[in-house]
């Protein structure tokens, strides 16, 4: 269509609104003329060039330039979509950018290094790590690593880094344990028999909390060292315990 075609309308006589949008003008006092020359009752008919005239409807009715472009990802991790049981470094290269996705080592309890694909390796506040069954190939996730109180990737049930150990509990449905402090385990938590015990898509949860001195007061030494501690103990909940990792782990995959 190289035209757009203006129909006589013998009610309206003024410049349309778009005309007053920068240099549509001339447009409008076109528009206006056009609508006047054309006689009640005739067939006559005025055009306008489209391309010239679509930017200033644009410009007029916002509503119209909607925003076409893809949105971007959204920080969340869960058992299914980009992180199902499929997924690969390569589906994750194509959907959030070479530069934003790297294979590199990465730490491990007991000075451990594993290699794994990262997403945002450089940001601490978007990274997550995914370590795979098949290393050759990079497929099929293994575990999903997120960490660090600011990180802004949101799990199952809403739960992100920086919560207190009252809203994982509130998650888990009921109290669960976690370790003491003061060792290379400390603060895992262990949710068998909870609501995060095993997750729709066939992951397990698993998390670390810490408290902010690191190492309870000298009072309440019972924390310290291999023990379990209930999640609703009352001394525990006024060392304040948050969540500051936690992982999404799937089980090996049915073999061939």
């Amino acid at each position: 269509m190289s035209g757009f075609r203006l129909q006589a309308d013998s009610d309206v006589d003024e410049i349309p609104s778009f005309s007053r949008a920068p240099g549509c003008l001339s447009l409008g006092t076109q528009w206006l003329n056009a609508r006047r020359s054309v006689m009640p009752g005739g067939n006559q008919s005025a055009m306008l060039n489209l391309r010239a005239i679509v930017p200033c409807l644009l410009l007029a009715f916002p509503a119209l330039a909607q925003d076409t472009r893809a949105p971007e990802p959204q920080y969340a991790v869960a058992c299914g979509a980009q992180f199902a049981r499929s997924a690969s470094h390569a589906s994750l290269v194509k959907l959030y950018g070479a530069k934003n996705v790297t294979f590199e080592g990465v730490n491990r309890p007991e000075g451990e290094v594993v290699k794994a694909t990262v997403l945002f390796a450089k940001d601490p506040s978007r990274r997550l790590e995914i370590e795979w069954y098949d290393k050759k190939k990079r497929r099929f996730p293994s575990v999903m690593t997120v960490f660090g109180e600011t990180n802004k990737w949101i799990g199952p049930l809403g739960i992100k880094n920086g919560m207190t150990i009252q809203e994982i509990e509130q998650r888990a449905g009921k109290p669960f344990k976690i370790n003491g402090f003061g060792f290379d385990v400390a603060g895992a938590g262990h949710f068998s028999e909870t609501k995060l015990e095993k997750l729709p898509g066939g992951c397990f949860f698993n998390a670390h909390f810490d408290i902010e001195e690191g190492l309870p007061p000298e009072h309440l030494e019972r924390f310290v060292g291999e023990v379990e501690i209930s999640s609703d103990d009352p001394d525990l909940l006024t060392l304040k315990p948050k969540l500051w990792i936690y992982t999404l782990t799937y089980p090996p995959p049915a073999a061939d």
